[in-house]
């Protein structure tokens, strides 16, 4: 695991980037810290000079002298200057042996460094007393800088394991998503190389990796359904179109060997021939389900409407093939779908009912609510499916074998579930006891009115 991959991540990124934020915070409270103790400090120390210097201007200069020499006693070190000097500047007294240039009569105090005359850091101000003589008071301020240089070097300190911190937090907490990727990495390389029975692991911990991994997982479980279909479809197109073919071609040869031919034999071929036609339809029909955007077409749609119209649509067929049809829905089911798909799906089912249940027989279209939406039900009293061939059904050109008889393609039911695909619906064929019952589950609430 190189450090460029690791620098690469989001997780160290956004680690590097907080702790920086966090150094950069912490540097400026101690700046402020620094910077308001420092002038506090520095002001207090200019506030005794000043009153020190005010309570010595009203002295006799006899006896200021002698204060400044019982003041340097008592000190004990050179912690203090007192010095007196004279207005052109010679030592009168005190512990200074000259007047530092850049100290102003009456100016502001000033900083002086360690000289050969007073070894320490210092303080100073400059007064001019009545008398013309000019009075020199100091404080040692070596805590004070020492102080600033302690403050001065946590800023530095702080700064720098803070960065160092956060370099060391981001690469600890990018290496298990970094290996995680790598995991990621490795099974998308296997399923392009075509295990599509491959998927991409998940951690459990429900975060943006396991969420992007079941992302691909369920495009490829699509992926695999349509390949699969894909290869079902060739399969049985190959199967169930050579027979029409073979009869059309047989047919064709006849007509040729005997020389002539009449209206009952072309209309054989013609119907052969349309059969394969319409088969071709059906599947460019689903295909075009199946490529369109997945919200184009949608707008807000009555389902009552649509199962109403279908159950018209479909009234004269049924009692054509003497079966009985019973439409039962409910007003105002408003969702969001494309309403001439839907149309086409209801029509599909009941068209199979009718097909498949006999003279005698009752199919019932209904519309009803559900917690969690309306649902469009299609349920007949004929043979059913068997609960094996339930999921067969719905593929592509499946027909079971005592169906093969009833006229029809094998797509009917793959364009409903096409279609409920596109709406994200549940569709779901149930045992009526006796019959088929097919539940279209919209799973949506519908807006009532």
């Amino acid at each position: 695991m190189r450090l460029s991959e690791i620098w690469r991540t989001s997780t160290f990124r956004l680690s590097l980037l907080y702790g920086v934020v966090f150094a950069v915070a912490t540097i400026a409270l101690l700046g402020m810290v620094y910077l308001r103790s420092a002038v506090y400090l520095t002001h207090r120390v200019d506030g005794i000079l000043n009153a020190e210097a005010m309570a010595q201007r009203g002295v006799p200069p006899a006896a200021l002298r002698r204060r400044i020499d019982d003041a340097l006693t008592l000190s004990g070190g050179p912690t203090s200057v007192f010095a007196l000097f004279t207005a052109d500047g010679r030592r009168i007294t005190g512990n200074l042996q000259a007047r530092p240039r850049g100290l102003r009569v009456n100016g502001k105090p000033i900083e002086i460094g360690a000289t050969p005359g007073f070894p320490v850091s210092t303080r100073m101000i400059a007064r001019r007393l009545p008398s013309g003589e000019v009075l020199v008071i100091g404080r040692d301020i070596n805590q004070l800088r020492e102080m600033r240089q302690i403050i001065a070097s946590a800023l530095v300190w702080s700064g720098l394991l803070m960065t160092l911190a956060g370099l060391a937090c981001g690469t600890a907490l990018s290496l298990g998503p970094l290996r995680r990727l790598q995991v990621l990495q490795a099974a998308g390389h296997e399923i392009a190389a075509g295990n599509l029975k491959r998927r991409m692991p998940s951690s459990g911990h429900r975060d943006e990796l396991d969420m992007f991994a079941d992302i691909v997982n369920h495009m490829i479980d699509e992926v695999e359904r349509l390949m699969a279909e894909v290869k079902a479809s060739t399969e049985t197109l190959a199967h169930d179109l050579r027979t029409p073919l073979t009869r059309a071609r047989a047919q064709l040869h006849r007509l040729q060997q005997a020389g002539g031919s009449d209206a009952p034999d072309i209309a054989r071929v013609t119907a052969e021939i349309d059969e394969v036609l319409e088969r071709f339809r059906a599947i460019l029909r689903i295909s075009e389900i199946e490529a369109r955007a997945r919200n184009a077409g949608f707008a807000p749609t009555d389902l009552g409407e649509i199962v109403q119209r279908a159950g018209e649509l479909y009234q004269p067929l049924a009692e054509e093939a003497g079966v009985r049809l019973k439409v039962r829905t409910l007003p105002y089911q408003i969702i969001e779908a494309d309403p001439k798909l839907l149309f086409e799906a209801v029509s599909n089912l009941v068209d199979n009912a009718i097909k498949f249940t006999g003279p005698g027989g009752v199919v019932q279209l209904r519309l009803e609510s559900a917690a969690h939406g309306p649902r469009i039900i299609v349920q007949d009293n004929g043979p059913g499916v068997p609960a094996e061939e339930r999921a067969a059904v719905l593929q592509r050109f499946y027909r079971s074998e005592r169906d093969r008889l009833v006229p029809g393609s094998g797509l009917g039911l793959s364009i409903v579930a096409a279609i409920a695909r596109l709406h994200r619906f549940e569709l779901e064929l149930q045992d009526a006891g006796p019959g088929l019952r097919v539940v279209v589950d919209s799973g949506n609430t519908p807006t009532t009115h």
